[in-house]
C-alpha cells in the first residue's frame, strides 16, 4: 500500500527542477557552478532530476570526469543545506556519458576511446552503487539490474526515470564492442525499459493511492529518431529506436486519463506541446528541457497546476525565466 508524501499533498500547485545537456565546455561549466547551481540552492525544491549528458560527446569518458561530474552533481545542496535530509538527485544517462564515448576522434592526454559497454559499467557503478537518501514517504524504488531507472512519489505526482540515450539508443556507432553482444544489450534494456513503464502506471493507477499525475524524464528525444524503419531481427541499427515505448507510452497515458508530462533534452528546441500523444493520448505532454548549445544554459523549473486539465503543467528557466516555446 502507497503512503501520501505529506511534503506536497494538499498543495494544488508544485514546482520541480530539471537539468540536463551540460556542462559541454568550459564556459558552459562556469556558468553551471557560478550561476545555476548557486540558484538551485537558494530556492525550495525538493529534488532535482538531470537527464543526461553531464559532458561534451568530444570529451574522453575518463573515470576521473564522471567521478567528478558525479560530486559536483550529487554536492549541490551539501554545503548550504542547514538540515539532516538534503533534497535528492535523481540521474538518467546520456548518450554523451557511455554511447558516444568509443567515437574515434575522441582523445587527449587524459585518455582516448573507451568501450561503451565498458564505460556504461562505469557510470552505473560510480553513480549507482550507492543507494541514495530518499524519504520513506517518497515510496521510492528502482529497477533490478537497471538502477538508473527510478520511481518515486512526491505530493500526488508519479516521478520516474527511464533510461533511453541519444545515438539511436545504442544502436548505432557500435564501434569497439562486439555489435552483436552490444545490440542484445539495447534489447534486454528496451524489455526493462517496457517492465519498467507499466510499473509506473501501475503505481500512478492504485486504486487506493492514484496520483493526480506522472511525470517521466528520460535523455532521449523520442520524437526524433535517427531511422524510421521498424527495428527487426534482421534490422537491429538503422531503425526507429523509440517507436515501441511511444506506442506503449500512448496506450498507458490514455488508460491513466490524467496528465503525464515526459521531460527529455537531447535534441535543441526549448518547447512544451502534447503533439506526441495526439488524439489517441490528448492527456501526454512533453517537454524538450533547456540545455545543450541553443540557449542560453539553465535549469528548467517545472510547475503542476492541479485541477487545470488543459494547461496542467508549465516551465520556466530558473535564472532566466524564459518559458518553452509552445509548440515543439
Amino acid at each position: 500500500m502507497f503512503t501520501i508524501s505529506s511534503e506536497a499533498a494538499a498543495t494544488e500547485t508544485q514546482r520541480f527542477l530539471f537539468i540536463g545537456d551540460l556542462p559541454y565546455s568550459t564556459e558552459q561549466r562556469d556558468r553551471l557552478s557560478d550561476v545555476i547551481i548557486p540558484a538551485i540552492r537558494v530556492d525550495d525544491f525538493p529534488f532535482l532530476v538531470h537527464y543526461g549528458d553531464l559532458k561534451s560527446g568530444s570529451v574522453p569518458c575518463t573515470e576521473t570526469l564522471i567521478t567528478e561530474s558525479y560530486t559536483q552533481l550529487m554536492g549541490i545542496w551539501s554545503k548550504t543545506a542547514e538540515t539532516n535530509q538534503l533534497p535528492t538527485v535523481f540521474y538518467t544517462p546520456g548518450d554523451n556519458e557511455w554511447t558516444d564515448c568509443d567515437r574515434r576522434f575522441i582523445g587527449d592526454e587524459t585518455g582516448g576511446p573507451m568501450s561503451e559497454l565498458k564505460a556504461l559499467d562505469v557510470l552505473r557503478r560510480i553513480f549507482f552503487s550507492e543507494p541514495i537518501q530518499v524519504p520513506s514517504t517518497w515510496n521510492y524504488e528502482r529497477q533490478s539490474l537497471y538502477p538508473e531507472n527510478a520511481i518515486w512519489r512526491y505530493g500526488r505526482i508519479e516521478f520516474a526515470t527511464v533510461h533511453m540515450v541519444g545515438t539511436n539508443n545504442g544502436r548505432l556507432e557500435i564501434l569497439m564492442d562486439d555489435v552483436g553482444v552490444a545490440l542484445a544489450h539495447v534489447d534486454a534494456r528496451d524489455e526493462a525499459n517496457r517492465a519498467w513503464l507499466n510499473r509506473i502506471f501501475a503505481r500512478a493507477s492504485h486504486f487506493r493511492n492514484p496520483a493526480d499525475a506522472v511525470i517521466i524524464t528520460t535523455q532521449a528525444d523520442v520524437t526524433d529518431p535517427d531511422e524510421f524503419a521498424p527495428c527487426t531481427p534482421s534490422n537491429q541499427m538503422n531503425c526507429d529506436a523509440y517507436s515501441g515505448f511511444r506506442v506503449q507510452l500512448a496506450k498507458h497515458v490514455a488508460s491513466f486519463k490524467r496528465p503525464v508530462l515526459l521531460v527529455h533534452g537531447d535534441t535543441g528546441p526549448y518547447c512544451i506541446d502534447r503533439e506526441l500523444g495526439a488524439d489517441k493520448a490528448p492527456n501526454l505532454w512533453r517537454l524538450n528541457a533547456g540545455g545543450d548549445y541553443h540557449r542560453p544554459l539553465d535549469a528548467t523549473a517545472v510547475t503542476f497546476h492541479a485541477g487545470e486539465p488543459e494547461a496542467p503543467f508549465s516551465a520556466q528557466g530558473l535564472v532566466d525565466g524564459e518559458a518553452p516555446a509552445g509548440q515543439c
